[in-house]
């Protein structure tokens, strides 16, 4: 492995399993060269963070080597539970619960990475992709404005649902539409942070990108039971806590507000579930 190939602090026990990939993964001569990829590459490791490395591979090798990987007897390290996605990724997860995820990309997909976020384990360093042009200021800002115009649009969307469910009286449906909408929730206080889908790390790591009030706010919110009252009142609270703070939110983004699409929404609620209108 390369001299400061990791920023994140590593455990002992990630660093094995570490050197344990690499050193069987970097005699297969179908693997042009391998590179640490997610949080620990990034900075942003823990010591319960995934080895994440992406294996540059020929597109047409890629079939084989997954499958040679996949074998029970192949050259991976030994794993308690080792699944297949895409034809292009292996999650495997060791007897003591350590996870690696290996992604197989060809030369040209990988050339497409953030070359900030990749560090190489071995092989050919002319894999590394070329340093990202940072976006410019006008464009990144037109693309947080959309997204912040999705959320608004989608929260509605689920919230416009709710007399479907009261009348089909499906109260574990609304439970699942209840946690949509604190997800939406989450979405908006991270895009209150200038933090974009590509800087949020896995989805088991949450903390660092929320600020201190958003974390306690959150953590305060109880799941409603699977009760007509109480699953509307959580319709309420949520509603009550996204749509102002999306309201401020877009104007000082320049962000389009779905003035028609709200109208909408609230008319009808009014008149079919007035303790949402």
């Amino acid at each position: 492995m390369a001299r400061g190939v990791v920023d994140s602090p590593m455990t002992p026990a990630q660093s094995a399993l570490l050197g344990e990939l690499c050193l069987v993964l970097r005699d297969d001569p179908r693997i042009g060269s391998a590179w640490l990829t997610g949080s620990l590459a990034a900075g942003r490791g823990d010591p319960w963070s995934d080895i994440d490395i992406t294996l540059v591979v020929q597109g047409d090798l890629i079939s084989g080597l997954l499958t040679d990987l996949m074998r029970e007897d192949g050259p991976l390290p030994a794993t308690a539970l080792r699944l297949s996605q895409f034809g292009r990724l292996v999650n495997g997860t060791t007897p003591d619960l350590q996870r690696f995820d290996l992604l197989l990309s060809t030369p040209e997909e990988f050339a497409r990475q953030d070359a900030a976020r990749v560090r190489r384990l071995f092989g050919d360093p002319d894999h590394a992709p070329p340093p990202q042009a940072p976006k410019a200021d006008a464009a990144a800002a037109a693309a947080a404005a959309r997204r912040i115009e999705g959320l608004v649009t989608e929260f509605l969307r689920i919230l416009s649902l709710a007399p479907v469910a009261i009348g089909r009286q499906e109260w574990i449906v609304m439970q699942d539409g209840v946690a949509h909408l604190r997800r939406l929730l989450i979405e908006l206080m991270l895009e209150e942070n200038g933090i974009g889908p590509g800087e949020r790390g896995g989805a088991k790591k949450l903390n660092p990108f929320l600020t201190a009030d958003q974390r306690q706010e959150l953590e305060a919110l109880v799941p409603p039971r699977a009760v007509r009252a109480e699953l509307l009142a959580a319709n309420r609270d949520l509603r009550d806590r996204f749509l102002p703070r999306a309201r401020r939110l877009a104007a000082a983004r320049g962000a389009t507000w779905p003035a028609a699409w709200e109208d909408t929404v609230r008319d009808s609620l009014a008149r079919r579930l007035p303790e949402l209108g």
